[in-house]
């Protein structure tokens, strides 16, 4: 999951194998497992246990929570579930939700970001099986207006920009709508906005690959032309289709999770960052009802542990796709990803760029 730095708050994360943990000290009681999926064509996955782990490897999740809360006194709580075919699932919380206040549980929402990506993706693949666009479909085919503003990146496609290989970079590598929110939490940021402060730094040829949210943004704009609908509204929609309960993408003026909640704050090397580029947030800050505008179609849902633990189970929303377009979305590509990391595997945890053994 990848947002801008400065603006990482107590946040939802998932990874399939299945491991779900965020960043953010007493357990509190764990909450039953998202119901057991049917196998589909485009799908062959496991399906999600119902079957409690072992108490020997809860204990050992339990043990390596707690560690990292004790490690990183920025974070107030953290949020794990685990749903491991041969050992069952566990979810757990840890810390706190609120500093100073409520005790985190299960039941909490909190900020998904770049998650949000693979639910855009699959709306898109959607629009595809419906023979409303092609995965060769090029912007300046689906969005004239923008391809006329920059015509440098018109004949880039759609396999380009769900790929992150359209060579455009990421708007929040500019600095502008950190500095942005930073100076003005409350303006509501549009995918405009966002295209524009990429389109500020050079690009690559088309087909090189490289991790960009502006990618995701270009897309909501074609779903949006495409249906007639705002982009949370597509975006939720896919997640209602797939069994999630808690989960949504909201409006862009819209600031608020439902309840309960986890709140978000900015770190100490948040601030650091932050001054770097311009920007001055004192350390502590809550910014929990500051505008998650600039996320959008590429960072900007809400879920919960549980509902992440459905959404894994459907392959990402792969079984929601006909079985050819689920192929091609789950051949595997090679792109760069930094210092970034993307998927947990099995039986271990990564924290701090540390790995962690759980259970045998």
């Amino acid at each position: 999951m990848r947002r801008p730095r400065a603006l990482r708050a107590v946040a939802l994360a998932m990874a399939v194998g299945l491991l779900a943990a965020t960043a953010a000290s007493s357990a509190i009681a764990a909450e039953p497992s998202p119901p057991a999926l049917r196998a589909t064509a485009s799908w062959s996955g496991p399906r999600l246990t119902t079957t409690p782990m072992g108490a020997a490897d809860a204990a050992a999740i339990d043990t390596l929570a707690q560690n990292a809360l004790a490690q990183s006194p920025d974070l107030p709580g953290l949020w794990i579930g685990v749903w491991e075919p041969a050992k069952g699932f566990y979810t757990q919380a840890y810390g706190e939700a609120v500093k100073g206040g409520a005790k985190a549980t299960i039941s909490d929402h909190g900020r998904i970001g770049s998650v949000t990506k693979t639910f855009t993706v699959v709306a898109v693949l959607e629009q595809i099986a419906a023979g409303r666009l092609k995965l060769e479909s090029r912007i300046d085919e689906i969005l004239p207006d923008l391809a006329t503003k920059y015509p440098v990146i018109a004949g880039i496609r759609v396999d380009q920009l769900a790929g992150m290989r359209s060579g455009i970079q990421d708007y929040g590598n500019t600095g502008i709508a950190i500095k942005g929110v930073a100076a003005d939490p409350t303006k509501v940021w549009t995918a405009d906005d966002l295209i524009d402060a990429a389109m500020t730094l050079p690009l690559s040829a088309p087909g090189t690959g490289g991790y960009s949210t502006t990618n995701t943004i270009i897309l909501g704009k074609m779903l949006e032309k495409l249906t007639g609908k705002p982009i949370d509204q597509i975006v939720t929609d896919v997640a209602k289709r797939a069994g999630l309960t808690q989960s949504a993408l909201q409006a862009p003026d819209v600031t608020t999770m439902p309840d309960p909640a986890s709140r978000g704050y900015v770190a100490a090397t948040g601030t650091k960052e932050m001054e770097a580029i311009g920007a001055t947030v004192a350390p502590g800050t809550d910014v929990s009802d500051w505008t998650v505008s600039w996320g959008q179609a590429g960072g900007g849902m809400y879920s919960t542990i549980a509902d992440l633990g459905t959404w894994a189970g459907t392959g990402l929303g792969t079984s929601l796709l006909p079985t050819d377009l689920a192929a091609k979305r789950l051949a595997p590509q090679k792109i760069p990803d930094g210092d970034y990391f993307y998927f947990v595997t099995f039986n271990a945890l990564k924290y701090n760029q540390k790995w962690y053994k759980i259970g045998a």
